[in-house]
């Protein structure tokens, strides 16, 4: 048999190589026809959520069998032209491939509209009638990427589809919350109703009495939670101070209640009573609640004071404590946190779902929870009748603290986990932030109303006036141990341009859970999931150095505080009695040297330390499939090298 030269294996294997290349293109040609798609995201990404296939099927039920009745219509505008930047480009595909998952549910209850609204076109005209916002580039070219959703006489719009990831993670919530508006109208929506003592409403700044009488004043925001609610519900002010629950609200948000006379939390007894939703988010230390002290120079977060609602926590067995908050070792906020800027703070606390109840819709596909100065609920004797749901809870490595100091002795606190506090060993154990209390509830208020006129025997009380001992059937009440869970800050990062928390989809969800829960199961998906893996190795990384680091910076306060002595001896004396020994002096101050190099050394080991961890895990990431495919190539050569060899 003739043997190969190494032109015509080297022209074999060439060829072998073009015609694979071959069949790759064919095969993306070919499938690029077919609309088969699989989405192997975590949490199904890709795919509609239950709720909007709901919203959906609601949709086509509404319509029945009527052909003519009218669908609802998506008019997408997105200017595909020469010019416009290559994200609205990225972006729209994105956006289409939804859409016509929604349009593939729907069937012919639903009408996908695309529109290219170029320049000085009737397309742009529409645009511009539907309320879509022009923009612009660097190089002045503009362009429109958004979206109208109209049903019968309703139009919703979305004037702009953000393509910054934060925002395009959140674009099917964004589209179905949209449809759910326009599906509904304004007497079907359900009304919110917020009672709180701390400035959630903007306006002009409470604190600076120059701002209130200043009518030209900037004016505060509502905050970010208090702005999506208004988006979904019918949203009604309640005075901190109401003696009554208007009839009409079916969600009650109390906020930071301090020092509640008897009648408004008798007004809430008895709204809990006759079957109202009531969410109450309490603090023993609120940052947004500065006191009264109204020099800006002078104020102090956390002065406010503590908010309770004493008698009906009592009554429902789950007391508030109300002058601690809670330290955890485990889940305390990294020490690189842009939080905590290199100080340690074991009191504000950044919850993953290992610390909430991920078996509760409210909470199950929530990632991150910033929990600043929370207090804690004591749930061993729960009163007769009701059940409790733990929705976050600390590690068992907690403990309660002073808030105040907690802000600024984390280094003193840190240390007691470990040694305990005056030689004791640590008293460690879990605690409840967060809960659900379910059941039937029973008046914490057995007298009647406080301060109401007892009615003459033989006449009956006037029907407005009608006292409820116990509720008629199971109703829910949700307590959060933080009001700082509800502040922008702790959601949203201006600075970083992105969101740094589920805080407000929290929040969000339990108001969902007791209104409609629709949209709960799309504003929970997994849209950016946090790096565990890396988060733990630098944590563990950082805990193998805080001991060493701990021991040079008590050393250090040691040597300090014996050169500051040396030094003040030697200013005293004279030349006729010399109190310093220069030799002492000049031995503590190169040890003081030595120890900040030590601390300096220390400090830059643990961070070549995470800078390793990240590139192994970056080389893993994107070195695996290359090779994988070398590994691949070089087997297949050897085994065709081998079978011509043989032959």
């Amino acid at each position: 048999m003739k043997k190969e030269t190494k032109f015509s294996v080297f022209l074999n294997s060439l060829g072998g190589a073009l015609i694979v290349l071959l069949c790759v293109v064919l095969f993306n040609i070919i499938t690029a026809q077919f609309k088969f798609k699989v989405d192997m995201t975590e949490g199904n990404l890709y795919t509609l959520s239950d709720g909007t296939k709901e919203l959906l099927d609601k949709l086509a039920e509404d319509r029945g069998d009527d052909a003519d009745a009218s669908a609802l219509e998506i008019r997408l505008y997105i200017t595909n032209d020469k010019g416009v930047p290559v994200f609205v480009n990225q972006h729209r595909k994105r956006i289409e491939d939804l859409l016509e998952q929604y349009e593939s549910h729907a069937g012919d209850s639903l009408v996908l509209t695309k529109i290219n609204p170029r320049l000085d076109t009737d397309e742009e005209d529409a645009a511009i009638s539907d309320g879509i916002r022009k923009l612009a580039d660097r190089n002045n070219n503009n362009f429109y990427i958004g979206m109208a959703i109209s049903y019968l006489d309703a139009t919703e719009t979305i004037p702009f589809l953000d393509p910054n990831p934060t925002k395009a993670a959140t674009l099917e919530y964004d589209i179905s919350r949209a449809i759910k508006n326009v599906l509904e109208l304004d007497e079907d929506r359900q009304t919110v109703g917020v009672m709180s003592s701390l400035n959630v409403w903007g306006g002009p700044d409470p604190s600076n009495p120059m701002a209130m009488m200043n009518r030209n004043a900037p004016q505060q925001p509502p905050w970010i939670f208090l702005q999506q609610l208004q988006q979904d519900f019918n949203v009604e002010r309640i005075e901190p101070a109401a003696s009554e629950i208007p009839a009409n609200v079916d969600v009650l948000m109390v906020i930071h209640p301090k020092n509640v006379s008897e009648a408004t939390e008798y007004a809430l007894d008895q709204y809990v009573l006759r079957g109202g939703k009531l969410i109450v988010f309490v603090d023993p230390m609120a940052l947004r609640d500065e006191g009264n002290n109204q020099n800006p120079q002078m104020r102090i977060p956390g002065m406010g004071g503590a908010s309770n609602l004493t008698r009906l926590f009592a009554k429902w067995g789950v007391p508030f404590e109300g002058t601690k908050v809670v330290a955890d070792y485990e889940y305390r906020v990294a020490q690189n946190d842009f939080i905590s800027r290199g100080r340690a703070m074991p009191a504000y606390l950044t919850l993953g779902q290992a610390a909430l109840n991920t078996d509760e819709i409210v909470t199950e596909d929530l990632q991150v929870i910033r929990l600043p100065y929370a207090g804690s609920f004591d749930t061993s004797k729960v009163a007769t009748g009701l059940t409790v749901t733990k929705l976050m809870s600390s590690s068992e490595q907690a403990k309660l603290v002073d808030g105040m100091s907690s802000q600024f002795n984390g280094e003193q606190i840190m240390n007691t986990f470990l040694t305990g506090e005056e030689g004791k060993p640590a008293d460690l154990k879990q605690f409840t932030m967060g809960l659900r209390l379910s059941g039937k509830f029973t008046t914490a208020f057995p007298d009647g109303k406080p301060g109401a006129e007892a009615t003459p025997e033989g006449e009956e009380k006037p029907e407005t006036e009608t006292h409820l001992t116990e509720s008629t059937e199971d109703n829910h009440v949700c307590l959060i141990g933080d009001t700082d869970i509800l502040a922008d800050e702790h959601y949203f990062l201006p600075q970083l341009g992105r969101r740094i928390s589920h805080n407000i989809m929290l929040v969000q969800n339990v108001v969902d859970y007791f209104g409609d829960s629709t949209l709960i199961s799309i504003r929970s998906r997994n849209h950016d999931r946090p790096f565990t893996t890396i988060q733990k190795m630098e944590k563990d990384a950082q805990e193998r150095f805080e001991d060493r680091h701990e021991e040079l910076q008590k050393e250090q306060q040691e040597i300090i505080q014996k050169r500051t002595t040396l030094e003040s001896a030697g200013e005293g004396s004279n030349q006729f009695t010399l109190s310093i020994d220069p030799e002492a002096l000049k031995e503590v101050q190169e040890r003081e040297i030595e120890i900040r190099k030590e601390l300096r050394k220390t400090r830059n080991q643990l961070r070549a330390e995470v800078d390793f961890i990240i590139w192994i895990l970056k080389i893993v990431n994107i070195g695996t499939m290359p090779l994988l495919v070398i590994i691949f190539g070089i087997v297949f050569f050897i085994i065709k090298r081998t079978k011509t060899a043989a032959h």
